[in-house]
């Protein structure tokens, strides 16, 4: 019976989706895909959210966020090979490899301001909102049928921390090994200023 009632809620939530935001949500699921085939829900969550909250958790302070970027900078070894890419379906921010910083393309403090200049242009939504959102990109997931590995402890870690009113997630474990990622979060307005600049 419970599953029954689940089933009729999906459904009711899918139909609430219009096809252009289905087929906004499936064509950033077959990006991040197509880009890291081996990512995890976890993952997909992370893009999801960067495009909605930004650089904001890194940008408190911009002297932690520089020693910080210092210190990934003199430590990194680089396995991610994609320069930049946009995020979520709004295409509202774009993670920008740190090897451009690294290999001198682009200024390490040009970074920095354009990190502070992204992080109040995000939207920012409600708790609750986000989790609406987080939502529908769950029902398109399942209505793909992807079989992520990990997936349903993803969801249910997703879960947990909704229910703590928390809305932050790491990158996976396996990605994190499998692409070793150096990036920082910009938004669209600084990418589209810095691009045909310096990459």
């Amino acid at each position: 019976m419970i599953n029954l009632i689940i089933c009729m809620l999906l459904f009711s939530a899918c139909s609430k989706i219009s096809p252009d935001r289905e087929e906004q949500i499936r064509q950033f699921i077959n990006d991040e895909l197509k880009y890291y085939p081996e990512a995890r829900l976890a993952d997909l969550y992370k893009n999801y959210f960067q495009d909605a909250f930004g650089p904001g958790h890194l940008i408190p302070d911009t002297s932690v966020a520089g020693a910080y970027l210092d210190s990934e900078l003199k430590n990194a070894v680089w396995g991610d090979t994609l320069l930049w890419q946009a995020l979520g379906v709004n295409h509202d921010y774009y993670r920008i490899n740190l090897s451009l910083v690294k290999n001198g393309k682009l200024p390490r403090n040009m970074l920095l301001e354009g990190m502070a200049e992204s992080e109040p242009l995000a939207r920012k939504p409600n708790i609750e909102d986000w989790k609406n959102e987080w939502d529908e990109v769950m029902l398109v997931i399942k209505k793909m049928k992807l079989d992520l590995p990990d997936m349903q402890a993803d969801e249910k870690r997703i879960n947990e921390i909704f229910e703590k009113g928390n809305i932050v997630m790491h990158h996976s474990d396996h990605y994190a090994e499998k692409y070793n990622p150096h990036y920082r979060v910009v938004h669209r307005s600084v990418f589209e200023r810095w691009k045909g600049v310096y990459f």
